[in-house]
């Protein structure tokens, strides 16, 4: 892009622009979050802040508003009553100072604040907790409010309404299949065992074209045949499930010793899918741990660089764990990491392997919710991680 065409994209001046190429000037709030959007780049591209890393007012900046569109925004918040938000005290809150007027004591006020700052920078709750606890070390942590559970959408029930019986059979059938194949993938990541795509464990099979007598039932047909379903063929129910969008069909051949190819009828139940037959059977998405806090899986691996210590762990530490938790790594390549590891040498060393340790923010957390993790996962062994920075 030309400095024109950029600034004229930006909204601001050409000179502006070459101001701030030339390290002159630094770019302004709004004009930030539009450079953002323009270039199609994350902040760290622009700044050279690793994900993980981030304060209260980088992530305003990142979200395109200056502290005055902020104190706005939160203003218009129904939780924000009373609190008298405004500029001053947005710039108060970010620089770690003490913000007159307001509640500091009540660790539910501060979970409001934050609650409203994650809805209005759309963001999830933990990044704001994260950076609220970098950007004010010192202060109370803040309590978030519990979220009221979601009743099932009229559109959700009306299609499960537009069903027959048959048709609903399957689609329970090829939902409890989905949870099951679910519950296993969840089991295996907690003990560290090795790990599939989703894309492979998520396809199921719901028959192979041959006599039961030779190959038996799949457990989907297993199923159906508890639910009263004796033909559980594949055809004109998962053909119906499919044009409405909540299930996928794929058609392949698979070899059986004794039988050769045979042809096979796999089913993946689409997120629409989930949602409508969670809506219809009353089953509620598995509750995760209360924000902030870390599944098991992730508090296993904290745990793991906790008890290293100032020997660190292997670099090669296996599997996704690195995306949601170390600095400079993001899960989704938009929200960034949890900034709780980092792999680097250790101290006093310039050379060789690289080994995983615990960033400051790591070490808070601990400090933080040791005690609730215990409770929470009793089964994951905590003994000798410090809870206790000092």
């Amino acid at each position: 892009m030309s400095v024109e065409a950029l600034a004229e994209a930006v909204g601001v001046t050409p000179r502006a622009v070459r101001h701030w190429e030339a390290g002159a000037r630094a770019v302004g709030d709004r004009a930030f979050g539009r450079l953002l959007e323009v270039l199609q780049c994350g902040a760290q591209v622009l700044t050279g802040r690793a994900p993980g890393t981030e304060s209260l007012a980088d992530l305003r900046r990142e979200a395109g508003m200056s502290t005055e569109e902020a104190a706005s925004a939160l203003r218009r918040k129904q939780g924000a009553r009373g609190l008298n938000i405004s500029a001053e005290k947005i710039r108060d809150l970010e620089r770690g100072r003490r913000v007159r007027g307001w509640t500091w004591g009540s660790a539910e006020t501060l979970g409001q604040v934050a609650r409203m700052l994650a809805q209005v920078y759309r963001i999830p709750d933990r990044v704001v907790m994260d950076a609220w606890h970098r950007s004010r070390p010192e202060d109370p942590l803040p309590l978030l409010p519990l979220r009221r559970a979601r009743q099932p959408s009229g559109k959700l029930l009306g299609a499960w309404s537009s069903l027959n019986d048959r048709q609903r059979t399957y689609l329970t059938c090829i939902f409890r299949q989905d949870q099951e194949a679910e519950a296993e993938q969840r089991h295996a990541r907690q003990v560290g065992a090795e790990q599939r795509p989703a894309a492979e464990w998520r396809r199921m099979t719901l028959a192979l074209s041959a006599s039961s007598d030779a190959v038996g039932y799949t457990r989907i047909q297993e199923r159906l045949r508890e639910a009263g379903v004796h033909d559980p063929g594949a055809g004109s129910s998962a053909a119906a499930l499919e044009r409405r969008g909540l299930i996928v069909v794929y058609r392949d051949r698979v070899y059986v010793d004794g039988l050769g190819d045979l042809p096979r009828t796999r089913v993946e139940m689409t997120r629409p899918g989930r949602a409508v037959a969670r809506a219809a059977l009353g089953v509620p998405r598995e509750a995760g741990p209360p924000a902030p806090l870390l599944s098991s899986w992730l508090w296993k691996i904290v745990v793991r660089v906790a008890r290293a210590g100032t020997q660190g762990v292997d670099g090669s530490l296996a599997g996704r764990g690195p995306h949601y938790l170390a600095v400079g790594q993001s899960p989704d390549g938009r929200t960034p990491s949890r900034g709780f590891i980092v792999l680097r040498h250790p101290d006093g060393v310039t050379y060789g392997p690289y080994r995983w340790f615990l960033t400051d923010s790591g070490q808070h957390h601990i400090d933080d919710h040791l005690d609730a993790y215990r409770s929470l996962y009793p089964g994951i062994d905590a003994e000798g991680v410090n809870g206790s920075s000092g």
